[in-house]
């Protein structure tokens, strides 16, 4: 990197919304099962400590899964710049190094049948050095994934004025 020359952004990404769907239907199947649970454990007696647990674990779902989504979404980006790629995890997570465009030997993309329907997906970057990152709920994932190869053809980015 040339001392004295910032990056430019390009793009900017980050983990959408709808990529959480999967996670909350599964949270709405097992709290349908865990209150179906309850019910039939429960039968007469609703008070004791079984059918309490089943409606306790129902509600641990629910935090415990919107927390999970909303802080992706909050602190999840992914900034395509002239000449790198920046990947922010949050604030739990180590740092993950720049991904320099110059070092990208490819870059794919995809989704699962219902993230396909949802819009979101998965951009695969592979690097010479053999590393390889997944951005996870990316929406447009191939438009992103081609806004990144069309700056690896490109070439670097000439020097300012």
């Amino acid at each position: 990197m040339r001392p004295g020359r910032n990056l430019e952004d390009r793009a900017w990404r980050g983990y959408h919304p709808r990529a959480a769907v999967p996670a909350l239907a599964a949270a709405v199947v097992a709290s349908a099962a865990l209150v179906i649970g309850r019910v039939l454990l429960a039968g007469h007696h609703p008070d004791q400590p079984t059918p309490l647990a089943f409606y306790g674990s129902v509600l641990a779902v629910w935090p415990l899964a919107l927390g999970r989504a909303a802080y992706r979404v909050v602190v999840r980006t992914y900034r395509l710049t002239d000449r790198a790629i920046l990947v922010d995890w949050g604030p739990f997570v180590c740092p993950e190094s720049p991904v320099w465009l110059s070092n990208l030997r490819a870059v794919r993309s995809g989704a699962g049948w219902l993230g396909r329907r949802l819009g979101v997906g998965w951009v695969e970057l592979s690097e010479t050095s053999g590393r390889v990152l997944r951005l996870t709920g990316v929406r447009d994932p191939a438009g992103f994934a081609a806004a990144i190869q069309a700056l690896v053809t490109a070439g670097p980015a000439p020097p300012p004025p």
